[in-house]
C-alpha cells in the first residue's frame, strides 16, 4: 500500500497528531507513558517529523476545536507541564487557524455520526482544500468516503515498516 502525501495542499492536522507533536518534543520518553500516547513510539513522533517537515508554516491548518482538545489533552505533570503549555503556544503561532463557529460546524454532515470537532476539521478541510492528517479510523474512513483529501498515519506506520 503506498500512501502518496499531496504536499501541495494544506495540512489540516488533527487532535492525536498534535498531541503525539506536543509530548514528543517536551519529553518524547513520555511518549510510552503517557495515558493520550502510550500507542505510539518515538519512532511514530519520528516519522510525524518527517510528515510535518514537508510542509512550510502557514501550510499547516488548525481549528478552534482542536486546539482546545489538544490543550485539554495534553495535561502533562510537574515541570512538563508549563513547558507543554508554552510549546503549545509556539507551536498555535506557526499553524493557520480556520475559526468556524461550532453552529456551522454541526451542519456538516460529518456532525451527526462524528461530533463537533471531526465535523469542523471536515467543514474545513473541504472549503480550503485541505489534506487531513489523522490516526481516527471514523474519521479517515468518513472523509475517504466524502471524497476529502485524508492520509491516515497508520497506513504512513505500516509504510515506514515495509508493509
Amino acid at each position: 500500500m503506498t500512501t502518496a502525501l499531496p504536499e501541495t495542499s494544506p495540512l489540516l492536522v488533527d487532535t492525536n497528531m498534535l498531541v503525539l507533536f506536543a509530548v514528543g518534543r517536551v519529553n518524547r520518553g513520555r511518549i510510552e507513558t503517557f495515558k493520550r500516547t502510550r500507542k505510539f513510539a518515538s519512532r511514530d513522533f519520528d516519522l510525524l517529523l518527517r510528515v510535518l517537515g514537508r510542509w512550510r508554516t502557514g501550510t499547516l491548518y488548525t481549528v478552534p476545536h482542536v486546539l482546545a482538545e489538544v490543550s485539554n489533552l495534553t495535561d502533562l505533570k510537574g515541570s512538563e507541564g508549563p513547558q507543554i503549555r508554552q510549546f503549545l503556544k509556539e507551536t498555535i503561532s506557526l499553524l493557520f487557524e480556520v475559526k468556524i463557529p461550532s453552529v456551522k460546524a454541526a451542519l456538516d454532515p460529518t456532525y451527526t455520526s462524528l461530533g463537533l470537532v471531526d465535523a469542523a476539521i471536515a467543514a474545513v478541510a473541504r472549503e480550503h482544500k485541505c489534506t487531513v492528517l489523522t490516526d481516527d479510523l471514523d474519521l479517515y474512513l468518513r472523509l475517504q468516503r466524502d471524497a476529502v483529501s485524508v492520509v491516515n498515519f497508520t497506513h504512513l506506520q505500516a509504510q515506514a515498516f515495509g508493509l
